[in-house]
């Protein structure tokens, strides 16, 4: 009993909890709670007595006042269907601002969090906690909890309708209380058993939307390599899974339900059979006794509608409790700014003995100094896992160091505000996100306020024109989700253009060229050397032809620099880049 009270009180708390989405329209919710109640106990009590008095006058044959008494149920019935119909409707429009304001609540989360934190959550638990979860949540002050068979209203409507049996007819009424407890305690015996197999499910179904969004977007991969039985396999065990906590959870509603009817039908025969002989023996006349089995009959149903609600809030708690996982995540600690970049500065960036460690306590960047001169063009290359990708991430803040510091542009970064580094830096990666907009909204979206100008002035630098051009709709093409209606070259161009808008003084370039073919690679480092006029840049290369014209080369291995210099000087003096280059061009 004691862990029922507990499940209780948690699913009370997360309750409370969720009460702040509907804060503006609290006054609201509350009136629709109390008018509930208000309702539902007068219209189960009236019209229960209505229709005893009905039977009453029935037996007796007095028909003109039966049908007075028709006429009134009646009018309680359509003036509880009026006031009802408002109260419904005000908590459907309740429920649907407080799930909009959970949703916003979560996508101000999810923009608020350091990147690495929103990097480390699988985008199929994340959809699911958007959605399924945002909905469920909102259950807790939706119909269910201010509708006329919400939990607001019938556990007044049992309690005022138990007095009332008892005080009709107490022997009976007592009766009844000790069934309506019985039947109470067994539907949350079924329920607490139902919570731990509903737990257990809804975790695995952000599972199967990660394996549908793997066989979504990687549907070439899937297709190419033959992977289509090998995925349909893992999405059967994790559907057989979830079918098999589904249907445990089943036998324990299944059970619920007819262990309620079970018990319900044995009130009613008990209290056909008591009224009957109190009726005989002249205790009670036939409208009481019809009058308090249709109470009963109520109660019944009453605590079966109440226990079914409390089932769902399992569910909202269950959502709720998820939802409240992302919301509590720290969000990124906002920096006051101190100073002002110095564009003068001699040095862009100022690495003094940084060290970068992942979680499998490996340092990826060991103890590293580097300083990058104003206007220069830096290259960095090195077998996978040396640390380049890692070093590009920390200057852009997207992982912490264990030790170390870094000043860009003549100030410690920690000086800056986290809106004035990423302002510094334009990023084009090796494969570059394009949002489900047009070519002319994923440009723009380097600089929202770019001008027209502009905008037009990075597609030709970009050599994006022809490309537009072959476009019916022009710069109002869809490129499809992740750029998917586009060729990867020229969603590179799309990148670079959106980098060129952004007019950043520091590039950072990640493998930008890597993933082409050499005609389209071709294209593309003419439009970034275009990029790069009159700016700081590093570039990660893989291959070595992208930057021979580069002011200085590094050779990273193992989060170290073991080799500098300019394509020439490590060409004719290094060991490991003049490998490099040889198990390209030999």
């Amino acid at each position: 009993m004691s862990t029922a009270i507990d499940s209780i009180r948690h699913t009370c708390r997360m309750m409370i909890w969720s009460w702040r989405f509907i804060a503006t329209w609290r006054k609201s919710y509350i009136g629709c709670s109390l008018i509930s109640m208000l309702q539902n106990a007068w219209m189960s009590i009236t019209s229960a007595y209505l229709i005893g008095q009905t039977t009453a006058h029935a037996a007796t044959g007095n028909f003109e006042a039966m049908l007075q008494t028709i006429g009134a149920v009646a009018v309680i019935v359509m003036l509880g269907m009026i006031v009802m119909t408002a109260v419904n409707y005000k908590a459907a429009a309740i429920k649907v601002l407080g799930l909009a304001q959970i949703r916003k609540a979560l996508f101000a989360k999810l923009s608020a969090i350091p990147a690495a934190k929103a990097d480390s959550h699988l985008s199929g638990d994340m959809s699911t906690r958007l959605s399924m979860d945002a909905e469920r949540t909102a259950d807790f002050f939706g119909s269910m909890m201010t509708g006329d068979r919400s939990l607001a209203a019938i556990p007044v409507s049992i309690l005022i309708s138990t007095v009332i049996c008892i005080v009709s007819q107490p022997l009976i009424g007592l009766m009844n209380l000790l069934f309506g407890l019985i039947s109470i305690y067994a539907n949350l015996a079924c329920i607490r058993r139902e919570y731990k197999w509903l737990t257990k499910r809804m975790g695995i179904m952000s599972t199967l939307t990660q394996r549908m969004l793997d066989m979504i977007s990687g549907i070439v991969v899937v297709r190419m390599f033959g992977l289509t039985r090998h995925l349909q396999a893992k999405y059967e065990v994790d559907s057989s899974s979830v079918y098999s906590h589904a249907l445990r959870g089943a036998r324990y509603n299944a059970l619920r339900s007819s262990s309620s009817s079970a018990i319900q039908w044995g009130a009613i025969i008990l209290t056909l059979v008591a009224g009957s002989l109190f009726v005989y023996k002249g205790v009670t006349d036939l409208g009481t006794v019809v009058f308090i089995v249709l109470l009963q009959s109520q109660i019944n149903n009453d605590v079966l509608l109440m226990t079914n609600c409390y089932r769902q809030l399992q569910y909202a708690t269950i959502s709720a409790v998820r939802v409240k996982e992302v919301l509590d995540l720290p969000d990124e600690q906002i920096r006051e700014q101190t100073v002002q970049p110095d564009p003068t500065a001699e040095n862009a960036i100022d690495m003094r003995a940084v060290s970068v460690t992942y979680e499998s306590d490996l340092p990826v960047i060991k103890e590293m100094s580097l300083r990058v001169r104003n206007g220069e063009k830096l290259a960095i290359v090195g077998r996978s896992g040396g640390g380049k990708t890692t070093l590009v991430k920390y200057i852009m803040e997207l992982v912490e160091a264990d030790a170390g510091s870094i000043r860009l542009y003549g100030h410690p970064r920690e000086r800056y505000s986290q809106e004035t580094v990423r302002a510094l830096i334009a990023y084009v990666p090796q494969n570059s996100y394009l949002f489900d907009g047009t070519i002319q909204d994923n440009i723009a979206w380097g600089n929202p306020g770019a001008s027209d100008y502009d905008i037009r002035k990075a597609i030709n630098e970009a050599g994006l024109r022809e490309v537009i051009d072959r476009f019916p709709d022009g710069l109002n093409t869809r490129v499809g989700e992740s750029g998917s209606q586009l060729s990867g070259g020229q969603r590179q161009r799309i990148a670079i253009a959106r980098a060129m808008v952004k007019n950043a003084p520091l590039l950072l370039l990640d493998e930008a060229t890597s993933a082409l073919d050499g005609e389209s690679e071709e294209l593309i480092q003419q439009a970034l050397d275009r990029l790069m006029e009159g700016r700081t840049a590093i570039v990660i290369a893989h291959r070595l032809s992208t930057i021979r014209n580069a002011d200085r080369i590094l050779v990273m291995e193992n989060g170290e620099v073991v080799e500098e210099g300019n394509h020439s000087y490590l060409l004719a003096h290094s060991v490991r880049y003049a490998q490099l280059y040889r198990l390209q061009y030999a």
